[in-house]
C-alpha cells in the first residue's frame, strides 16, 4: 500500500510539473518617439532651388514648365518627403496661324532635342536627391526622399525611348552617398 501511495505522489508531482504554467505578460511600455518636423520654409526653399536649377539646366534649349508652376514638396510623417514637378523636356512648338501642320523633319527634330535632355536631367535630378538629404537636417536617416518628374508631350510627337515619369528614390543616408534608386517609366 505504501508504495501505491508513493507511486500516485510522484505521478501527481511530474503531471504538475508539466501542466502549463499561467504567467502574465505585459507588453512592453510605448517608446515615446519625438515628432518629425520639416519647417514650410525649409520645403519652400528647396522647391526654388530645384525649379532654378531645372530652369538653368540648358539655357539654349530649356525645360518647359506645365501645371501650376514649378516643384511641390511635402513631408508626410514616418516616410519623408516627396517632391513633384511635371514639365516638357524642350519647349515644343505648336500649331498656329503660321505653321497650320508639324513637318516630318520637325517631329523628329523635337524627338532627339527631348532624348538628348534625357540623361541631364536624371544627372540632375540625382544631384537634387542628394542636396535634398543635406538641407533636410530633421530628417531621419532612414525616412525616404522622393523625387518625381512627370514628362509631358504633345499629341502629334513620337515618345518612343522617351518617359512618362522618372522617379528617384533614397533613403537619405542613401541618397547622401548617391545611392539612388531610379525608375523611368
Amino acid at each position: 500500500m505504501k508504495s501505491v501511495f508513493v507511486a500516485l505522489a510522484l505521478a501527481l508531482a511530474v503531471s504538475h510539473a508539466q501542466a502549463p504554467q499561467r504567467v502574465a505578460m505585459h507588453p512592453p511600455a510605448a517608446v515615446a518617439v519625438a515628432a518629425t518636423h520639416i519647417p514650410l520654409g525649409m520645403l519652400a526653399n528647396l522647391e526654388h532651388n530645384f525649379d532654378q536649377r531645372l530652369e538653368a539646366m540648358d539655357g539654349k534649349d530649356p525645360l518647359d514648365w506645365w501645371g501650376w508652376g514649378g516643384t511641390r514638396g511635402l513631408y508626410i510623417e514616418g516616410f519623408g518627403t516627396v517632391f513633384t514637378t511635371e514639365l516638357s523636356l524642350i519647349v515644343t512648338p505648336g500649331v498656329s496661324p503660321f505653321r497650320p501642320t508639324i513637318s516630318d523633319e520637325l517631329k523628329l527634330q523635337v524627338h532627339q532635342r527631348k532624348l538628348a535632355h534625357l540623361t541631364p536631367l536624371e544627372d540632375l535630378m540625382k544631384d537634387l536627391m542628394k542636396v535634398s538629404a543635406l538641407t533636410l537636417s530633421p530628417l531621419p536617416d532612414d525616412q525616404k526622399i522622393v523625387f518625381a518628374v512627370r514628362v509631358r508631350y504633345l499629341s502629334w510627337e513620337d515618345t518612343k525611348d522617351l518617359p512618362a515619369q522618372i522617379l528617384m528614390t533614397a533613403d537619405k543616408k542613401s541618397a547622401i552617398l548617391g545611392d539612388i534608386r531610379t525608375k523611368v517609366e
